[in-house]
């Protein structure tokens, strides 16, 4: 029994984890059934705390009805209309209002599984990872690996899918718009690296990408995605890497489209003279890394690597 004027004991108990917040970003371009997908998966399917995400979705200037789509059917969702479609960095409006501790960035036609997003953060957290990227599935073939077709190692992710802290952004600031689409994640990641950041691959995590997987690796010399990665790749060396790498990485390029013409398709040729457009231009944007960032990619990159 207590006497007057006692007080009971108080009982220590332990103080629950509170999960880091996440702003999830999607970028949507004329993609409204597949962003409806997207955000129906990760609001009602995840198993990340709802409390600690929120979500934000930027409209590039779609003529679908895509931003109709979110502001009727999903109010809680933050929505950002573009009047002007300027790619990639589309995302850096997004970004520009993230809140969250982390940042997951996602395609329209894309999302994470139910359990993707915590293992995500959590494999961030342990590994003190600054940026996680993924497996990367298809939707109509789950045995299809789209990150096995394109194989970027650590240098570079496939952007369909990534979770960045949100640090990462505020002092890179995002994609350079230069890039309308494609190699922007390279440009990415060589400033990243630069700036002593830490890269995870978790490929036991795989984002479903609805992404047509596509035909034979043959038709990809003739398609204009051959040629405009040319141009990417030779614009990220000549304004990143140091001036010796820089023209090794173009000459390798220029050697690459040579063989590719003469070995596959002759169409290949077409990317010789994009290479030397994109060098151009990025020599008018120069901002040289670290010279141990510029040779890692000079000699690992697979398109800057010597092909002899």
């Amino acid at each position: 029994m207590l006497t007057t004027g006692s007080c009971p004991r108080a009982t220590a108990y332990p103080l629950a984890a509170v999960s880091p917040s996440v702003t999830i970003v999607f970028l949507v371009y004329n993609r409204g059934e597949e962003l409806r997908t997207s955000l129906t998966q990760m609001l009602t399917q995840s198993d990340y705390d709802p409390d600690r995400v929120d979500i934000i979705v930027v409209d590039n200037a779609s003529e679908d009805g895509s931003a109709e789509i979110v502001a009727k059917e999903f109010p809680q969702v933050r929505l950002i209309r573009r009047e002007v479609n300027c790619g990639v960095s589309g995302w850096n409006d997004g970004f520009a209002e993230a809140r969250g501790d982390y940042v997951l960035a996602l395609d329209d036609d894309c999302y994470l599984p139910g359990h993707g997003l915590t293992r995500a953060v959590a494999a961030a957290q342990e590994h003190d990872a600054d940026l996680v990227s993924f497996g990367v599935r298809a939707l109509d073939d789950p045995d299809y690996r789209f990150n096995e077709r394109y194989r970027t190692g650590l240098l570079t992710y496939w952007g369909c899918a990534v979770l960045m802290r949100r640090k990462v952004l505020e002092e890179l600031g995002g994609y350079d718009p230069e890039i309308f689409v494609w190699a922007n994640e390279l440009e990415f990641m060589l400033r990243f690296f630069d700036h002593g950041f830490r890269h995870l691959h978790v490929p036991d995590v795989e984002a479903v990408h609805m992404k047509a997987t596509g035909g034979h690796w043959l038709e990809y010399f003739g398609m204009r995605s051959y040629r405009i990665n040319a141009r990417h790749f030779a614009y990220v060396a000549a304004k990143l890497m140091r001036r010796r790498d820089a023209f090794g990485a173009l000459v390798a390029l220029l050697a690459i489209g040579l063989r590719d013409a003469i070995r596959h398709d002759p169409v290949a040729i077409k990317a010789l003279p994009e290479s030397v457009k994109g060098f151009v231009h990025g020599l008018r944007h120069r901002r040289p890394v670290r010279p141990e960032v510029s040779r890692a990619y000079r000699m690992n990159f697979h398109s800057y690597a010597s092909p002899w």
